[in-house]
């Protein structure tokens, strides 16, 4: 029985140092206490030795050795900005263009109303990649293109290291399943058991992961924002349409300015009254202290008694 648990032990740590090997975030294999465990636990080793699990896969992607089925993995994202006249002819159109291309609304926000001729759309739209382009092109003919932005992200590193991953946990369940089959106690196939829960819980997380890359790869990602409008954007502004929106830009920053001195006036009008009836006050009380005030006497002269130059007299002859 001693012996048993010694090759029980050995197995184990083969197991645990073949799943650290793999990339399997610490999951292991357990196994009986029979020599044929033992020796499946031995292959374990062999196998990621060789460069069964992630690492090959990594390397071999970043060596540029891609296999067929080991194509890029690109997700496409765009997002467009667009407005009409036409605002419900526009809106059917784009619709008809996704529909077309196979896309379907992933979510819609719209707001204002026909009466003011101010209605917007915003929609998220989820694009088969393999007719990403054709619907950018059609949707950017449904109304007038303000801009459009587009980008994309290479994942084939991270979509061939999941898959890696995966196989490796399939590999190492389907020597679990072996084990448990010829577990010669209680005690093993607890320990099988465990062992193999770890795995599946892995396996089912990195499947999710893989399937949420799958859609973002399968169908891109395009927001497109619809405006109604009264005046469609020149696509190439000539010198005189530049020239009158530079003016009316001014025009409307000189209206602005006068709006807001105007505003600034009413604003302080109380305080302007105040100070104007203050200094009305201060000027009556000022005039009125000066007419109280006594006037100095006028000095008379000593030539004559009102100052008056003496009279001449002239000498008769």
């Amino acid at each position: 029985m001693k012996h048993n648990k010694h090759w029980l032990a050995a197995a184990l740590a083969a197991a645990l140092f073949a799943g650290l090997l793999t990339g399997c975030g610490g999951s292991s294999t357990a196994v009986t206490s029979s020599a044929a465990v033992q020796e499946m636990a031995g292959a374990a080793m062999e196998d990621a030795a060789n460069g069964t699990g992630t690492g090959t896969g990594v390397t071999d992607l970043d060596s540029g050795a891609l296999t067929p089925q080991d194509s890029r993995k690109i997700i496409y994202n765009a997002t467009l900005w667009l407005e009409t006249k036409q605002y419900d002819q526009a809106s059917a159109d784009l619709l008809e263009a996704a529909s077309q291309a196979g896309a379907y609304v992933q979510s819609s926000e719209s707001s204002g109303s026909a009466e003011r001729g101010d209605r917007s759309v915003y929609y998220t739209l989820r694009v088969p990649a393999d007719n990403y382009s054709e619907f950018l092109n059609a949707a950017a003919q449904a109304a007038n293109l303000v801009r459009r932005s587009e980008s994309s992200q290479d994942v084939t590193a991270e979509y061939v290291d999941l898959e890696a991953r995966l196989a490796s946990l399939e590999q190492q369940r389907q020597r679990l399943d072996e084990l448990a089959a010829k577990a010669e106690s209680l005690e093993d196939l607890l320990a099988i058991e465990q062992q193999r829960s770890e795995v599946q819980y892995q396996i089912e997380s990195y499947t999710g992961q893989m399937n949420v890359l799958q859609d973002q790869i399968s169908y891109s990602t395009v927001e497109v924002y619809l405006d109604e409008v009264t005046e469609l954007t020149p696509q190439s502004p000539s010198f005189l349409s530049r020239v009158g929106s530079a003016f009316r830009g001014s025009w409307n920053g000189f209206v602005s300015v006068v709006q807001e001195l105007v505003i600034g006036l009413i604003y302080l009008l109380p305080f302007l009254v105040v100070a104007a009836v203050v200094i009305v006050l201060v000027v009556l009380l000022a005039r009125r202290a000066a007419r109280k005030r006594p006037q100095p006497a006028q000095q008379k002269r000593p030539d004559g008694e009102n100052g008056s130059q003496p009279p001449k007299y002239t000498q008769m002859k």
